[in-house]
């Protein structure tokens, strides 16, 4: 008692006594606010053709683990379709995001390299004001940042039977059977060119550490030039798309279609990665819509007759 009399009137052992008595529980505070606020999908692995995923815990939080190799030379490339026969509607968005793809460049490190890649089918009038270079892959990692635009035909605006390896296709691989499959039951989702491209324009985007397959209304902060994931994790942003009633059903879906169930709901549209990572994504990410729109949705719902609640 007289020893800590003594720590209680010393103004100096007073302060470290708090802190001591404080620093646990800020970094508790850290460590809940890092798991509310981040999410981990990890990399998904096929052994002996069986998908495994990996790093899943039960109670569903993840801490996101990145990393910041500031004296590293990194190459990075942001993933984007832009649907040239909307550009009335998507070129605003498309402004701000480049925007802030400048903007966000000022402060990364000297060594690292982030373009922007936009899949779309017109090279417009308004890409090439902006500046970008048309069907020019990256050769190097001190080409200096560009605004790249490579060749992509829609998956609704395919003639299928015609498909030819032309000079516009030179970066991208277009699977003709999946191809049928796809135009056949989901021509009319908006939504599945964004995930294709990163299926079908590997050799576009194959050279970079990593890349950030997303949407176009998004901002890019100044933070997101200081980070990296760490080899082979996927790093995502928390979406609001689900509801209780189909979170119920994942679980049997994905039983009858032989898949390992992860218990992670509403996986937000932003990716970021490795591109082979993501590739793979990509490419389950096609096969369940497939399936949900054959398996799992009426005439009426796939023909887009009905409304939504």
């Amino acid at each position: 008692m007289r020893t800590l009399s003594l720590i209680t009137k010393n103004p100096i052992c007073r302060i470290l006594l708090i802190i001591i008595i404080i620093q646990p529980l800020i970094l508790i505070e850290i460590t809940v606010l890092r798991l509310l606020h981040t999410q981990i999908v990890s990399s998904i692995q096929v052994v002996h053709g069986k998908t495994e995923q990996i790093n899943i815990n039960n109670n569903n939080e993840y801490l996101a683990r990145v990393h910041q190799p500031l004296s590293s030379s990194i190459l990075r490339g942001i993933i984007i379709f832009y649907p040239h026969d909307q550009e009335i509607a998507f070129l605003p968005e498309l402004l701000w995001l480049y925007r802030s793809w400048i903007e966000m460049m000022k402060t990364e490190p000297s060594l690292w390299r982030t373009d922007l890649v936009i899949y779309t089918g017109i090279f417009t009038l308004n890409l090439q004001q902006l500046g970008c270079i048309y069907n020019r892959i990256r050769t190097n990692k001190s080409e200096s940042p560009q605004c790249r635009v490579f060749y992509y035909q829609r998956i609704h605006l395919r003639d299928i039977q015609n498909i030819n390896n032309t000079d516009n296709q030179l970066y991208q691989q277009i699977d003709i059977n999946r191809s049928i499959l796809l135009k056949t039951h989901l021509k009319t989702y908006e939504y599945v060119d964004s995930i294709n491209i990163v299926t079908e324009c590997y050799p576009s985007f194959a050279m970079y550490d990593y890349i950030v397959r997303t949407d176009i209304d998004v901002f890019l902060t100044p933070y997101f030039g200081h980070f990296v994931p760490y080899n082979d994790i996927l790093l995502v942003g928390r979406g609001g798309y689900s509801t209780n009633f189909n979170t119920g059903r994942f679980r049997r879906i994905a039983r009858d279609m032989n898949w390992l169930y992860g218990n992670i709901t509403n996986i937000g549209s932003t990716w970021y990665g490795s591109p082979r990572v993501a590739q793979r994504i990509a490419n389950f990410t096609l096969e369940a819509m497939l399936y949900l729109s054959i398996n799992e949705f009426t005439q009426p719902e796939r023909e887009r007759k009905l409304g939504i609640l």
